[in-house]
């Protein structure tokens, strides 16, 4: 893992994961409810973790690597029932 993240952009990441946080869970976006309770409980609370970090901006390269890794695994048994908006976003994230 410590590779890994070594030869991550974590600029990028961080970007991709504030855009899926964005599209998931800002007030304005109706995303969320358009998921099933499986994804909710599977995704979303990973996603809301990644989000407190995101926001107190204190975390390392691996930590955001983690994090990435985290929302991907539990976003990946969803995908097929993922709004095309997220569909496409998710796959950016490492694996």
């Amino acid at each position: 893992m410590i590779e890994f993240s070594r030869g991550v952009d974590a600029a990028e990441l961080a970007e991709i994961l504030n855009s899926i946080v964005d599209l998931v869970l800002s007030e304005e976006s109706d995303l969320l409810d358009l998921l099933s309770d499986g994804a909710q409980a599977d995704f979303v609370v990973p996603l809301g973790m990644c989000a407190k970090m995101l926001s107190s901006g204190d975390y390392s390269a691996m930590e955001l690597v983690s994090a990435a890794n985290a929302v991907m695994y539990c976003a990946e048994s969803h995908m097929s029932e993922f709004p095309d908006s997220l569909a496409q976003i998710v796959p950016q994230l490492p694996r």
